[in-house]
């Protein structure tokens, strides 16, 4: 029997199709509503294949099929066989990597926190995913650190188990495994953790004031006063989340970049309304195959996988059997999962934030490796420099409504981060949040230096702001009389491009430079402004943490000027001093056990 005579004999009901050549390979793995239709239509009018497809239907010798009794089950078949066989003619996510989640034991009697693999259809509840192991981590020691959760791995009724852990003695667990806590109340945690990983962290906090006053009222103020701290924990984890949707919503943005036969897929992931993660897959060999059916053989292997299903996705472009999709997706997990093609407001701009990332994904895994020279001769070109910026230097500023102000300095050499010539500011000479002022001061200590060291000076100047702290510098290096250097500043502004488009000012040009999304002299700028912006931000929080230090010593009933300042010097910050143990602090401050045991529980 021939290949036409075989597609004949195919019945017109849901399944999969397998098409092999002369050795029994498997070329392609497809489903259909229909397999008689679909198969024919292979061997029929042929103008309408791809010639990628074409060349396929050239080597079939056989077609092998599986009926199935619907169409979800077919599609989740052709997922299971396109894993197996790993057919040339299908696209293929290469990435078996199972990413890491926390998992909150909500079906044991006591629930638990660890990090998995696995998303398993029980009744635990997991979060996530993290890209990173590490990041699920410390994500981990976070709310170890905030909440009395159990550490332990026990399987807990209740009843006794053993005596309570040092965990329990700094007030970091309740210990349900030696009976101290009921159900009732651990619960009561079990629910601040959820609250907290969901993102609900509004809810979280009023719910955490209630408990508070109700156990002020009551006259429980060792308790109220764990949960006031609580609080304070849970509202510095706030300062630093980026919010992206004031809805919570979990959500999954796709979106593709491509040139030529290759190809980037972006997914971003928004849980909880807070931005927590990204991952790039790069493709090869996709020439002759449509961005929708990439984009739909992702979502099928993507979601095949035992990974945690938001309960909506936003795509870049329509692709086929999208309500069967969707479908699929809602039965795999229990509740309605919907696909859209945001066309505007926030959802699209999520979408262009997704093709963005993409696009720089795809420079870093297939550029063509233009040298840097090349890279900066096209800086100078796009930008209307009047050198090209081998040597670049770049600030920016980090303060908290005016408090503990700092401006960082970072240094590119050839394109390349050079750290030995990264620099650190503390503001000493303005009051309040005058970010203007915070950059002259950075600009005039800086330069003023060189000067007087006879130091060589940058080539270009890059500045975190508009026009007010381009003008700002400007003025700064006239009255320092110094001359042929470059000065730009990047600024967020919106175009059609999307809200968080990167403007760059230059001081001869009234409008603001757009360099294409994608090209490395964009990415170079990108990442010399986020070096300078990390830089400042890191220093700033540790100028904090170490005033925080000194208001927690301040507030410990018991230590005086004299241990403070001991206590200061020697520790300086405040993981170095949740590190330190109670002897050892007994012994570098001179205060007793109970001193010191406050002391690390205020700081927990």
């Amino acid at each position: 029997m021939n290949i036409t005579e075989k597609s004949d004999s195919i019945p017109s009901v849901p399944g999969i199709y397998l098409m092999k050549d002369a050795k029994g390979n498997v070329l392609y793995v497809g489903k259909a509503r229909s397999l008689s239709s679909r198969v024919r239509s292979y061997f029929q009018d042929q103008r309408g294949l791809s010639s990628r497809i074409q060349q396929m239907v050239l080597k079939v010798a056989d077609i092998d099929y599986i009926t199935t009794a619907t169409e979800v089950e077919a599609l989740i078949l052709e997922s299971n066989l396109i894993k197996k066989h790993k057919p040339r003619y299908n696209v293929m996510l290469r990435d078996d990597k199972e990413y890491p989640y926390l998992k909150l034991s909500t079906d044991e009697e006591f629930p638990g926190l660890s990090v998995v693999r696995r998303v398993k259809k029980d009744k635990a509840r997991y979060f996530g995913p993290y890209v990173r192991v590490k990041k699920a981590r410390e994500t981990l020691r976070l709310i170890y650190k905030i909440f009395p959760l159990r550490q332990s791995k026990d399987n807990l009724d209740g009843s006794y188990k053993r005596r309570p852990c040092l965990n329990y003695q700094m007030g970091r667990c309740l210990a349900p495994c030696a009976g101290y806590v009921t159900r009732e109340e651990y619960w009561k945690v079990v629910k601040e953790v959820g609250l907290f990983l969901k993102g609900r962290n509004d809810d979280l906090l009023r719910y955490l004031k209630e408990r508070m006053k109700e156990a002020s009222d009551n006259m429980r103020y060792e308790e109220a006063a764990r949960i006031r701290d609580q609080t304070i924990a849970v509202e510095s984890v706030i300062e630093k989340q980026r919010i992206v949707s004031t809805s919570l919503e979990d959500e999954d943005i796709l979106a593709l970049h491509r040139e030529g036969d290759r190809a980037t897929l972006q997914i971003l992931f928004v849980r909880g309304g807070k931005m927590i993660g990204d991952k790039s897959f790069n493709l090869k060999e996709v020439e002759g195959i449509e961005d929708k059916e990439i984009l739909l053989s992702f979502i099928k292997q993507y979601y095949g996988k035992n990974v945690f299903i938001p309960k909506e996705i936003l795509i870049i472009e329509d692709i086929e059997d999208l309500p069967l999709i969707e479908k699929w997706l809602s039965e795999k997990k229990g509740v309605k999962v919907s696909i859209s093609v945001p066309r505007r407001g926030r959802k699209r701009d999520l979408v262009i934030m997704a093709a963005k990332n993409a696009g720089y994904s795809f420079s870093i895994a297939f550029d063509s490796k233009r040298s840097e020279d090349s890279i900066l001769e096209g800086l100078k070109s796009s930008l209307s420099l009047s050198n090209i910026p081998e040597r670049i230097e770049a600030f920016d500023i980090s303060n908290i409504s005016g408090t503990t102000p700092v401006g960082s300095m970072v240094s590119f050499l050839d394109s390349k981060a050079n750290k030995k010539g990264y620099r650190r500011f503390r503001i000493r000479g303005i009051k309040g949040a005058d970010d203007y002022g915070m950059m002259a001061e950075v600009i005039r200590r800086r330069y003023s230096r060189l000067i007087e060291e006879g130091e060589t000076m940058p080539d270009l100047i890059i500045l975190d702001g508009g026009k007010g702290q381009l003008n700002t510098a400007l003025r700064v290096l006239r009255e320092l009389k110094v001359k042929d250097i470059d000065v730009i500043g990047i600024a967020k502004g919106e175009d059609r491009r999307g809200p968080e488009t990167d403007m760059i000012y230059h001081p001869s040009l009234k409008k603001p430079i757009l360099l294409p999304l994608n090209s490395p002299e964009q990415h170079l700028l990108q990442r010399i402004r986020d070096e300078a912006h990390r830089f400042a931000i890191t220093y700033h929080r540790r100028l904090r943490n170490k005033n925080n230090l000194r208001s927690i010593i301040e507030d410990v009933s018991g230590i005086g000027k004299k241990r403070m300042h001991t206590l200061l010097t020697h520790f300086g910050s405040l993981k170095r001093l949740r590190e330190a143990s109670i002897e050892e602090i007994t012994r570098i401050s001179h205060i007793n056990v109970r001193i010191a045991g406050e002391l690390k529980r205020r700081i927990y």
